[in-house]
């Protein structure tokens, strides 16, 4: 065991830390108080009060301490209705309390446990507030692109944003810097009336070319050397466009934008119950285990048969029709769910395959029961078993780290994570709870940029620092 390093009180460190989160503090707050001057307001606040107290709290403790402050502040307990042209319109319709739930994880990037006790609440409580203020998709269940559509206006907000203004810290005392000789006023007039000398006479040679070229172009002479300029310029008409080879069919399957999704229905289905699956393909490898997942062993496979190729024809339309009047809003969440299976290994989706079969064979009261037990999980828990069994069973140790990344970087970092040892994960689970929110994008950047058998020693060598 290590002593604790001391609380850190200088005003430098306060300072950088207020700047820091200033961008996202001001985002949140403005939100959160549904208008800008409150916000300000309650910003200058929490400056000064967090600038005299920080000092009596170690440095990991700074950001929940400030979150909660910032949450405290009569403007933001009691915000009043949202003005319009609010940032982040979904979220600031929402309860005061759901608001603050959903803005200090999207927004300021804390865990369940921090974001809890800025709200001075418990996880389980705040994980309810969460659940209940996400919008339900078409299966009722908590709608992920809602989710994802709010990171996202978040990051753009976040870019967006203007530099945070400088924060309020007591004063050091330190001598102020000694101010500069002033020059003699004599001298200050004679540069200003030299300076106007210039900008007058750069004036006038502009004025000049202007007009001589004006009058060259207006002169008969001058119009004959701009035809010869665009005289090299042919215009001559396109041949006819050829015959399209083929015309879009919308009865064709086969020219459907969806038709590998729709010409796999069992596989759709597994797609669509991919985290579930995930869930149970983990807990029930082990069955000692406390959280073991008892699911019934099938020795023989369920035959498949040969479908009639006209049968197959009239089903593929059947599908095509179903399809087409769905909700624009359900085939994002289905297509979503299809590149969620396509992006797992093959050996994955045999496994998830054979948990479905033993998954079927239950009865509807356990299958029930089984959907609690994964329902109570945290909800980044929930999301990161969508990423497969091999993936989503760390998870929940590097969320912190790996959950709002940017799209570009998104196939790569997956590739990044399937490829990691058991050593590697164990460095960026700890390095996920070191990292300041501020700091995860460049670290993420800079282990992208290393080669893939140097990233191992680079990321111990973060970890040291």
């Amino acid at each position: 065991m290590t002593t604790p390093p001391a609380p850190v009180s200088s005003p430098p460190a306060i300072a950088a830390f207020v700047r820091g989160v200033g961008q996202r503090a001001r985002l949140l707050a403005t939100v959160q108080a549904g208008a800008s001057k409150p916000a300000e307001q309650a910003l200058a606040v929490v400056a000064r009060v967090f600038a005299s107290e920080a000092g009596q709290w170690p440095i990991a403790q700074w950001p929940q301490q400030y979150w909660r402050l910032l949450l405290a502040t009569p403007h933001l307990r009691q915000p009043g209705t949202p003005e319009p042209g609010l940032p982040l319109p979904g979220i600031a319709r929402l309860a005061p309390t759901q608001r603050a739930a959903f803005l200090l994880q999207l927004v300021a990037g804390l865990d369940d446990a921090t974001a809890a006790t800025a709200l001075g609440t418990s996880v389980s409580a705040y994980q309810d507030v969460i659940r209940d203020g996400l919008p339900c998709d078409a299966l009722g269940q908590p709608d992920i692109d809602v989710w994802r559509a709010w990171r996202e206006a978040v990051q753009r907000e976040l870019a967006n944003a203007r530099p945070a203004p400088d924060v309020l810290v007591p004063e050091s005392r330190t001598a102020p810097p000694p101010k500069a000789a002033s020059a003699p006023a004599g001298e200050v007039i004679a540069n200003e009336a030299h300076h106007r000398h210039v900008r007058w006479l750069w004036l006038g040679v502009a004025i000049c070319v202007l007009a001589f070229a004006t009058t060259f172009f207006l002169h008969p002479a001058g119009r004959a050397v701009l035809q010869r300029w665009t005289a090299t310029i042919k215009l001559e008409p396109l041949p006819a466009a050829a015959a399209p080879k083929a015309r879009f069919d919308a009865d064709d399957g086969g020219s459907h934008p969806d038709r590998e999704l729709l010409a796999a229905p069992e596989e759709t289905g597994h797609a669509s119950q991919l985290a579930l699956l995930s869930w149970l393909t983990v807990n029930s490898e082990d069955p000692r285990a406390a959280d073991a997942v008892q699911l019934p062993v099938i020795t023989a496979p369920k035959p498949r048969t040969n479908m009639d190729p006209a049968h197959d024809a009239s089903a593929m339309a059947t599908r095509l029709h179903q399809w087409d009047v769905l909700p624009a809003r359900v085939h994002g969440l289905r297509r979503g769910q299809w590149q969620a299976w396509r992006a797992l290994t093959a050996g994955e989706r045999i496994q998830l395959r054979g948990i479905a079969e033993r998954w079927r064979t239950l009865a509807p009261q356990q299958q029930q029961a089984l959907r609690e037990r994964f329902q109570v999980q945290t909800f980044d828990a929930r999301n990161g078993w969508w990423l497969g069994p091999t993936l989503g069973r760390d998870w929940p140790r590097i969320q912190a780290l790996f959950a709002y990344v940017d799209v570009g970087q998104r196939d790569a970092l997956l590739q990044l994570l399937r490829t990691t040892d058991r050593d590697g994960w164990d460095v960026l689970a700890r390095l996920a709870q070191t990292t300041s929110p501020e700091e995860r994008a460049q670290l993420r950047a800079e282990l992208l940029a290393q080669a893939p058998s140097q990233r191992g020693a680079w990321l111990r060598a973060q970890l040291a620092r």
